[in-house]
C-alpha cells in the first residue's frame, strides 16, 4: 500500500488529527492571551481625571516646563508612573507567537487533510489573536487561508 508520509493513520484505521487539535489548542490560548489584558488591564488603572482637571494639571505642566527652560536650570525629574503589570508587551508577543503557531498549525493539518473544522477554526482562532494586536494582518491572513482554500478546493 503506497502512503504518503504525510497521512497519519493509527492501527484502528482513524486519522489522527494531532496538527489540527494542537492548533485549536494554541489558537484559544493566542486568543485569550490577546483579549484577557484589554479587560483586565482598565481594572488596574488608576480612574480618569475630568477633562477640566487634565486641562488644569496640563496647563500647570507646560507653565513649569516654560519656567524652568527660562532659567536654564536643569529640571526635576519626572516621577515614574507606576507600570500595568497586565500592559507588559510581552503578553503580546506570546499572543502573537501562539497565534502563529496556531496558524502553520493549520496549514499543516490541511495538508495532512485533516478535519477541515478543526484546520477552519485553528487559523480563524489564530487570525482573531492577530486582530487583538495587528487587524490588517489578521485581515490579510484571512484573505490568504480563503484563496489557499479555494485553490486547492478545485484541484481535489
Amino acid at each position: 500500500m503506497n502512503r504518503s508520509p504525510l497521512s497519519v493513520r493509527s492501527a484502528d484505521g482513524p486519522r489522527q488529527q494531532v496538527c489540527g487539535w494542537a492548533g485549536l489548542a494554541c489558537g484559544v490560548l493566542a486568543l485569550g492571551l490577546s483579549l484577557l489584558p484589554g479587560w483586565v488591564a482598565p481594572l488596574y488603572d488608576p480612574p480618569a481625571k475630568a477633562i477640566a482637571q487634565q486641562a488644569a494639571d496640563w496647563l500647570g505642566e507646560l507653565k513649569a516646563k516654560t519656567i524652568e527652560s527660562l532659567r536654564t536650570e536643569p529640571g526635576r525629574p519626572q516621577a515614574a508612573e507606576p507600570g500595568n503589570p497586565w500592559r507588559d508587551p510581552r503578553i503580546a508577543l506570546a499572543s502573537l507567537f501562539l497565534a502563529f503557531t496556531a496558524l502553520v498549525l493549520g496549514i499543516i493539518a490541511f495538508v495532512r487533510h485533516e478535519d477541515q473544522r478543526l484546520v477552519a477554526c485553528a487559523v480563524a482562532l489564530a487570525a482573531g489573536a492577530i486582530a487583538g494586536a495587528h487587524f490588517l494582518t489578521a485581515v490579510m491572513v484571512l484573505a490568504f487561508a480563503v484563496l489557499v482554500g479555494m485553490l486547492l478546493a478545485r484541484h481535489q
